[in-house]
């Protein structure tokens, strides 16, 4: 049997030491604010940056840069399994299948979520493969997987949404001249607009209604809150869902999100990635 090398990208908010026990590659997604590129920046400083720049946009992996690292892994004996932001966020998944199209044994998925949701996608892939499950049933496990990945994101500003494409411009419209929050999540890969809300509280009214219907009978495995220096909406989450949900997130499950989120949610923006079974 193969071994089976792991590769991701940086949205996927992998800290080192996940990074050295899942033994992964990941590659970059790159954040260029008033025309200085940065590969390696903490995920709090790039916030601050951010404040204060006139301009900011991602960059996804190049295709050279994916040919380079499925060459590297494959004549290396290794079979690949590429797992990626949703394709509605990024073209990276896009780009990693266009390159894959030349190796043998190399498989691409789109997560069809981001943040830590990619991180409990390549926890579960780690798992199989220790056990010594073929890739080919890994994938197709880890593609039916992504249905039990519940990804929202409640936006306190629209300004970066519309600034980066991923909300229609009139939704940002309406929502800054009411001053309304919103409320959105990824189904089906497509970040969608769930609910406005007037109001932080209302908000996550909106939020816990929303994860109640999801989930119908359903049970919570895992919660993670990836933020952007969001220490208000997060408590009132966290309290939330104690709660409603008799779910109590843990400290370690609070992480302030990589600039390839922070960069479209904007500032005071809350990722709230459920697993359930």
């Amino acid at each position: 049997m193969k071994k089976i090398k792991i590769i991701t990208d940086s949205a996927s908010d992998l800290n080192k030491e996940e990074i050295e026990k899942f033994n992964i590659e990941v590659l970059p997604i790159t954040v260029t604010v008033d025309g200085v590129e940065y590969k390696d920046i903490s995920n709090e400083e790039y916030i601050y940056k951010m404040r204060e720049a006139k301009n900011f946009f991602t960059s996804q992996p190049s295709l050279g840069l994916f040919l380079e690292k499925y060459e590297k892994w494959t004549s290396l004996g290794y079979e690949i399994i590429s797992i990626h932001i949703s394709d509605s966020l990024s073209g990276t998944c896009k780009t990693a299948l266009s390159a894959s199209k030349e190796f043998e044994g190399v498989y691409v998925i789109d997560s069809m979520t981001a943040s830590v949701g990619i991180k409990y996608l390549i926890k579960y892939c780690y798992d199989m493969i220790n056990k010594g499950i073929d890739i080919s049933d890994i994938y197709g496990r880890v593609l039916e997987k992504r249905q039990d990945i519940f990804t929202y994101v409640t936006i306190d500003t629209l300004d970066n949404l519309v600034k980066g494409g991923r909300l229609r411009k009139t939704a940002g419209l309406i929502g800054n001249l009411f001053n309304l929050k919103i409320l959105t999540k990824l189904e089906n890969g497509e970040l969608k607009l769930v609910e406005k809300a007037r109001g932080k509280r209302k908000l996550v009214a909106s939020l816990i209604k929303t994860i109640k219907c999801d989930l119908e009978n359903r049970k919570i495995k895992k919660i993670s809150l990836a933020n952007v220096l969001s220490y208000e909406y997060v408590n009132m989450i966290k309290d939330e869902i104690l709660r409603e949900f008799d779910y109590n997130i843990k400290e370690e499950d609070i992480i302030i999100t990589t600039p390839a989120i922070s960069t479209h949610a904007g500032e005071k923006a809350v990722g709230i990635v459920i697993e359930a079974i």
